[in-house]
């Protein structure tokens, strides 16, 4: 009877054992369940903005926590936009789903445009000024550079009317990110959905944090803040601190600041293979680690930041296309200040063929663009057809070489179609 007793509680213990991993594993799928559920009712109401309305939508918990902005606290939010861009006839633009779940700011659908400024040590000027217009549909990325001197007299009460001192020096009745946006945006005619700054202290930790840029420099680079510090032609590893001179250096450059613009370039592609070898999860682990020192400011959501990180690191780099906005170099009207003088109708050419994929084409006479130098003025126009792709700059192509398919532009008055180059590489500020 003893026996018989004993071998029951044995074969009970057993049977207890599985029965208490069937009960926590229940359990846990049980609690799993219920916070699935629970993070996805839309639960948390929010006040939205589209098309000139405001309206009240109430979201998940999950979706509340892919909006958050934790890097807006630089530079705060942008104002609605309140232009209007329309598509073009039968465009499927107005009905495209691009798949990306992106949030109900999205000016257009399937495309996403960030303006990336890089700030000298002042914060007071953007020296670097990129448009990056991420075509979602189109499986393309392609980028504006906007020359730091570029001339916007309507929009900065500095006496050199360039375009870095809107930043300090535009609409003092709006925040310095929402100047910059609202000058560029009119100028060029491009929605502009977020933003992205970063200051050049700022360039020399995230390049450190990675150990350094693998680049292959095509001339020497001297640093004008300090005759001292060069950096040699050839193959080398860039880490932070030479990586921030190379992108702000122009004393050298046969053409100064577009020498700079086109440097720029080159440290783009590189910066893009290095990301590409990285992987996704160096990547992302990256980006957390530049998020949490404050290394940028951006109002782009955590959604936003993992869509384009998971989206460039699709793309091939012969779908990545690098323009400058086309130009000249000349004087400010009393003679004091080198500018950018924007040339209208090449810039327009460029911003349709590139940037507005799906939108009605811009005409020559619909952007506020100053042109100091008037078209059949033109001293040269080697610059109005400037792309390469970041597969021909990483495979040694010089920016903009050979793009030019027509003549330059010659100056009577010296016989000499150079003059202009030679000017731009007076090393002004």
């Amino acid at each position: 009877m003893k026996k018989t007793n004993s071998k029951i509680k044995k074969d009970k213990r057993k049977l207890s054992l599985k029965e208490k991993i069937i009960l926590i594993t229940s359990i846990v799928v049980g609690v799993i369940l219920i916070a699935v559920m629970i993070l996805n009712i839309p639960i948390i109401a929010v006040e939205r903005k589209k098309d000139g309305r405001t309206y009240t939508e109430h979201i998940s918990i999950i979706q509340y926590i892919k909006e958050l902005q934790p890097m807006l606290e630089k530079e705060g939010a942008l104002s609605s936009d309140a232009n209007s861009y329309a598509l073009k006839p039968n465009s499927e633009g107005s009905e495209i789903d691009d798949n990306r779940e992106f949030t109900n700011d999205q000016i257009i659908e399937g495309q996403f445009t960030v303006l990336c400024l890089g700030f000298d040590e002042s914060r007071s000027n953007s020296d670097v000024m990129m448009l990056f217009e991420f075509d979602i549909i189109n499986e393309e990325i392609n980028v504006l550079q906007i020359p730091r001197d570029s001339y916007v007299p309507e929009y900065t009460s500095s006496e050199t009317c360039k375009m870095n001192s809107v930043y300090t020096l535009g609409d003092q009745e709006l925040t310095p990110i929402q100047r910059t946006v609202d000058a560029i945006r009119d100028t060029f005619g491009i929605p502009i959905d977020r933003y992205i700054t970063t200051g050049c202290d700022d360039i020399v930790s995230m390049v450190d944090l990675i150990g350094g840029i693998p680049i292959d420099l095509p001339e020497e680079v001297l640093y004008s803040r300090n005759p001292r510090r060069v950096l040699p032609a050839g193959k080398q590893v860039l880490n932070g601190e030479q990586a921030e001179m190379f992108v702000r250096a122009r004393k050298g450059y046969s053409e100064g600041d577009i020498g700079r613009v086109k440097a720029q370039r080159i440290f783009l592609a590189a910066a893009m293979e290095k990301a590409l070898d990285m992987g996704p999860v160096e990547l992302m682990s990256f980006l957390k680690e530049v998020y949490q020192k404050g290394y940028i400011g951006t109002d782009m959501t955590l959604q936003e930041i993992s869509i384009l990180s998971d989206f460039g690191s699709s793309i091939d780099m012969d779908n990545v296309t690098v323009s400058m906005v086309p130009g000249e170099a000349t004087y400010t009207p009393d003679g004091v200040y080198s500018v950018w003088s924007i040339h209208k109708n090449a810039t327009v050419d460029v911003l349709n063929k590139y940037f507005r994929p799906y939108q009605v084409e811009l005409g020559y006479d619909e952007l506020p663009i100053t042109e100091l130098v008037q078209d059949y003025e033109y001293q040269t126009d080697i610059y109005d057809e400037n792309q390469d792709t970041l597969q021909d700059i990483a495979d040694g192509a010089k920016p903009g070489e050979n793009k030019k398919t027509t003549p330059a532009y010659e100056d009577d008055s010296s016989g000499d179609s150079s003059s202009e180059v030679n000017f731009i590489g007076g090393g002004y500020y």
